[in-house]
């Protein structure tokens, strides 16, 4: 959940901005242009040799209750994935 963006138009200004998926705001993921591969930013765990569990109620944007049946819906599984294929080579 969260804000979405609308990609109907033929120019998008985004709002959404990670909203109620990222911890902080989008400003704390900025990295410098001089070093577009950077992973020196405010949440990083890159190079971390430990880090705490990520607090889940400081996420901000929408929030819903779901009931535990509805916890599995839409979601992937690898059911069906022992089935043999055959490949033309």
């Amino acid at each position: 959940d969260g804000a979405v963006d609308d990609y109907s138009a033929d120019v998008v200004y985004t709002k959404a901005m990670g909203e109620g998926a990222i911890d902080g705001t989008a400003a704390d993921y900025e990295i410098s242009g001089s070093d577009p591969f950077s992973t020196a930013f405010k949440y990083s765990r890159f190079d971390a040799e430990a880090a705490p569990p990520r607090d889940a109620a400081a996420l901000t944007g929408l929030r819903r209750r779901v009931r535990g049946s509805q916890l599995n819906e839409g979601a992937a599984t690898s059911s069906g994935d022992e089935e043999a294929v055959a490949v033309p080579i």
